[in-house]
């Protein structure tokens, strides 16, 4: 998945990673255009 699609899916992304981590908060799923290479 390259930065372009993955900017495109992040809020299904963010939905599904919710979903399982429940802890989470928006600000740690906060898209950072220009920080991709930290979520991986």
């Amino acid at each position: 998945m390259d930065s372009l699609d993955l900017k495109g899916k992040w809020n299904i992304i963010k939905g599904k990673v919710k979903q399982k981590y429940a802890d989470l908060t928006d600000d740690d799923l906060l898209y950072v255009e220009g920080k991709e290479d930290e979520l991986y």
